[in-house]
């Protein structure tokens, strides 16, 4: 009988400690889907509006090509930025095709301006993207570099066929490269603001507790904290770094100070 008790105790340890590393496994794997989704869609949109801005100044196919694609044509109050209806391999390394519309009432440069953005069959790197950016110029800061005030109503459907639904509120400062405006690889940007993503698991609160740095040279957000709260109403801390720096590391800080290194897309 002591035999079996025994017996039994190391049989339920066993199954609990194999229940921990399931739970411990999942918690890794949705704390990775998510931020690496978040990164996604904020790279995503806001490329976009990059696209626009450029759009807005340049008339052909001169400003986003290494081959024959990005063929912007204006019209009165709106332009369209075509990439033709076949993967087109871009100046910055991603590919895309399809469409950006964009509809304004304003000259770009100009403080009250807004510009709205849309999409027609549009992906880049094999993710369709849908929905409105709606960006409107507020002027200049303190330290002369452009703003805007920027609202994301969109869907991004990823190439494994998954869905992720945005709704964000965002202030983009745009601090380098503001002055060469058809010199797209000195453009820095500073993000932040607050939203929500909807994933396949739920809806996450995203918040930006430290500016987001992004560099259009760079594949990846350089800088910046974001804030995550779950569906389980449990918060993370995703940290891309103080200081700017190119590489696809982050790491996820979890309620009970367990760090997890995350490698972004």
């Amino acid at each position: 009988m002591y035999a079996g008790s025994l017996l039994l105790v190391a049989a339920i340890s066993l199954l609990s400690a194999c229940r921990r590393d399931k739970n411990n496994d999942t918690d890794t794997k949705e704390d990775t889907g998510y931020t690496t989704d978040q990164n996604l869609t904020e790279k995503i949109f806001d490329d976009a509006q990059t696209m626009s801005d450029k759009g807005a100044v340049v008339t052909g196919s001169g400003a986003f090509k290494t081959t024959a694609c990005g063929s912007v044509t204006h019209a009165a109050g709106t332009f369209t930025i075509d990439f033709g209806s076949v993967n087109c391999l871009c100046s910055d390394g991603r590919n895309r095709r399809g469409k950006i519309i964009v509809n304004y009432t304003g000259a770009y440069a100009d403080s009250g301006s807004v510009h709205t953005i849309t999409f027609d069959n549009y992906y880049q790197n094999d993710n369709k993207v849908e929905g409105t950016r709606t960006v409107t110029n507020m002027g200049h800061n303190s330290a002369g570099q452009p703003y805007f005030n920027v609202m994301v109503n969109g869907t991004i459907t990823k190439t494994d066929g998954s869905v992720i639904t945005t709704n964000f509120t965002r202030t983009r400062t745009w601090t380098a490269g503001y002055t060469t405006l058809l010199n797209w690889t000195d453009d820095v940007y500073q993000i932040t603001g607050a939203g929500t993503m909807t994933r396949p698991s739920g809806t996450v609160s995203v918040s930006i507790t430290s500016p987001l740095m992004l560099a259009l040279n760079c594949r990846w957000i350089q800088a910046g904290t974001i804030v995550y709260t779950l569906p389980s109403s449990l918060t993370r801390t995703l940290n891309y770094g103080a200081t700017a720096a190119c590489d696809d590391q982050a790491t996820l800080t979890l309620p009970s100070g367990t760090v997890y290194t995350i490698t972004l897309p």
